[in-house]
């Protein structure tokens, strides 16, 4: 069984104008477990989540830190689009980028 994530995330009844990246549609995001598919829905206490859930979204905060606000690259011209029919999903020209410096603190 797989999970279709990419579908799952780009479905209309769930999100207005799911191909467009809107990072602000989260801005009033309730906290509830159960609106993303990520490492499990309830309550880590007493439901069932990923024992590396915390260890996941510590490196995915500082990933997002490194990229956003500690290095400058250029994302060249590229075919991004995605085979739906492929596992794993991803662009066809993967995502390449260039002249990759660090931003000076």
């Amino acid at each position: 069984m797989l999970l279709d994530l990419y579908g799952t995330n780009r479905d209309s009844r769930s999100w207005h104008e799911p191909q467009r990246f809107a990072p602000e549609r989260f801005a009033h995001w309730n906290g509830s477990a159960f609106n993303f598919i990520t490492q499990g829905g309830g309550d880590s206490a007493s439901g069932h989540r990923c024992p590396g859930e915390r260890l996941a979204i510590e490196l995915l905060k500082a990933s997002l830190c490194m990229l956003t606000r500690h290095m400058e690259y250029a994302v060249p011209a590229q075919d991004l689009r995605i085979d739906p029919s492929r596992m794993p999903a991803q662009p066809e020209s993967q995502l390449v980028i260039s002249d990759v410096r660090r931003v000076a603190q």
